[in-house]
């Protein structure tokens, strides 16, 4: 009777397990599924967002070229008479900055490397303890020289004819050399940049060649 109730007992638990074991296939069987599932959406909606937010590669051009019309084809809005009327008014206004030491107004209007150029000249002014006074710069004539389009930036190279008139002192007041009377007429050339997509009108001085 002992071995009866064994047996009854261990093919009761069979039972119970092989149910349990079918009721946890379906369960486990149809969440695996639904995960599947939900994971294959999600690698899509991914793929989906990747490219949607990829980004789309713009034809990206450089200009490069040389003069006045090409110049006016790639900026039609460059206006030649109001460009030298400018650097006619920079020119004076930048010497006269580098003869009396105002920095503040050189590194708004020169890059860097004749920014450095004209301090290095002010500074061995300074040394000498010299100061300039009474200083008249009148331009007589400019004119553009060159034109140049280099990776996306203009360089104009003008031509002025000019004349200065200066008195530099020494430290202790003293005239050190009286040029308030020259009447020399002189040439240089300055060469100006501007970046073509530039949101500033202002032109900066990128280089400087005296002629005579």
């Amino acid at each position: 009777w002992e071995k009866k109730v064994q047996y009854f007992d261990i093919i009761l638990f069979a039972v119970i397990a092989g149910v349990l074991a079918v009721r946890l296939y379906r369960i486990l069987g149809t969440k695996s599924k639904v995960t599947i599932e939900e994971s294959e959406e999600a690698v899509q909606k991914v793929v989906n967002i990747k490219k949607e937010k990829e980004p789309t590669k713009e034809n990206i051009t450089t200009e490069n070229g040389e003069g006045l019309n090409y110049l006016k084809k790639v900026q039609p809005d460059f206006d030649e008479i109001g460009f030298l009327s400018g650097a006619s008014k920079a020119f004076p206004m930048l010497l006269e900055a580098k003869y009396k030491a105002n920095k503040k107004v050189l590194i708004s209007f020169l890059e860097d490397d004749i920014f450095r150029i004209f301090e290095k000249q002010i500074l061995d002014q300074e040394s000498k303890g010299h100061t300039i006074d009474n200083c008249k710069i009148e331009v007589f004539g400019k004119n553009i020289q060159e034109i140049k389009i280099q990776d996306n930036i203009v360089y104009i190279r003008v031509n002025f004819k000019y004349n200065e008139k200066f008195i530099i002192n020494n430290s202790d007041g003293s005239i050190f050399l009286d040029l308030s009377k020259d009447e020399d007429e002189k040439t240089v050339a300055w060469t100006f940049l501007r970046p073509l997509e530039s949101d500033s009108p202002n032109w900066k001085l990128f280089g400087v060649n005296q002629i005579n």
